[in-house]
């Protein structure tokens, strides 16, 4: 297809994508579906932005892996938001001294779902484990699933991380060699 055909067919999908969403939320209120009412609607407005981080992905080239991890962080911290404030997910939780873990995962997952899309992307997948790994044990930790004890053994282990980050670079820089010759 010419370029000047791509650049005609560009503008349609941002407003078609905006109306696909609006009409869902309109629907969904009208439906009584409670995740779709909730009390805010800015955490909606994040969701959007992720769902359009990744239609530019998808739609237009050059793709750019960043554009994967910064579209999924959207989706889960709005998707995030929209569950908390609903009392749908950690709702027992009082406030962002408990929540904290919540960012450290979402940079975590995020990474992760990042080195799916840019494989031989080493530091996607290192930062992925490292930041997933403080997520899910600060979050066990400020949610009560471990105590204070148990915390302190788990993150006594952080050397492991060092050793995840070396294997990372040592993949790296020999798998980028491999393909490189």
């Amino acid at each position: 297809m010419s370029e000047l055909r791509q650049a005609k067919r560009r503008p349609a999908i941002v407003p078609g994508l905006l109306l696909l969403l609006l009409g869902i939320w309109l629907l969904g209120r009208e439906l009584g579906f409670s995740v779709l009412l909730g009390q805010v609607i800015w955490p909606w407005l994040i969701v959007l932005l992720g769902v359009v981080i990744w239609a530019r992905y998808i739609f237009f080239p050059p793709r750019s892996a960043d554009d994967v991890f910064w579209g999924t962080a959207s989706i889960l911290s709005g998707g995030f938001l929209v569950t908390w404030y609903n009392g749908l997910w950690l709702a027992e939780l009082g406030g962002w001294g408990d929540l904290w873990p919540v960012i450290p995962l979402i940079i975590g997952v995020s990474s992760l779902v990042q080195w799916v899309f840019s494989i031989r992307n080493w530091g996607a997948l290192v930062s992925g484990l490292a930041f997933g790994a403080v997520g899910v044990v600060g979050l066990a930790y400020t949610s009560r699933m471990i105590t204070s004890l148990q915390a302190l053994q788990i993150a006594n282990m952080w050397p492991a991380l060092l050793i995840v980050a070396g294997l990372g670079l040592l993949l790296q820089a020999l798998l980028g060699r491999r393909t490189e010759s």
